[in-house]
């Protein structure tokens, strides 16, 4: 009998240990996520800033844009990796010094995929 109730007591101490390892509070969201929706929100500006261009567009073409962000909010093109000089330009022109309302590192460089479709 007395056996039993030491293995009684040792199974209550392990389910109960267990049970409360299991608990889970609410975290504060970590810079990664934060980071995530900060570049989620910037492509979706970014992308309204590049709707309609003012050409047409004979062939879908996808290009790679890095911009840094300036003390002020703004983009600051970088490059334009095209071999379209009126892309380049157009992406140029509508990007730089453009005020963002996200909350982008400022001083960091960002690199966008921008793909323009065909208009044709």
């Amino acid at each position: 009998m007395k056996t039993f109730k030491t293995m009684l007591l040792a199974v209550a101490i392990s389910c109960g240990t267990a049970l409360s390892a299991n608990t889970t509070e609410p975290t504060e969201p970590t810079a990664k996520t934060t980071s995530e929706v900060v570049k989620r929100a910037m492509n979706k500006e970014i992308a309204n800033l590049l709707a309609e261009p003012n050409f047409n567009v004979e062939q879908t073409t996808s290009v790679k844009v890095s911009f840094t962000v300036n003390k002020d909010n703004e983009v600051v093109v970088l490059n334009v990796e095209s071999k379209d000089v009126s892309i380049e330009k157009y992406i140029q022109g509508r990007l730089n010094y453009q005020k963002l309302d996200s909350k982008a590192l400022v001083g960091q460089t960002y690199h966008v995929p921008v793909k323009l479709e065909s208009t044709l």
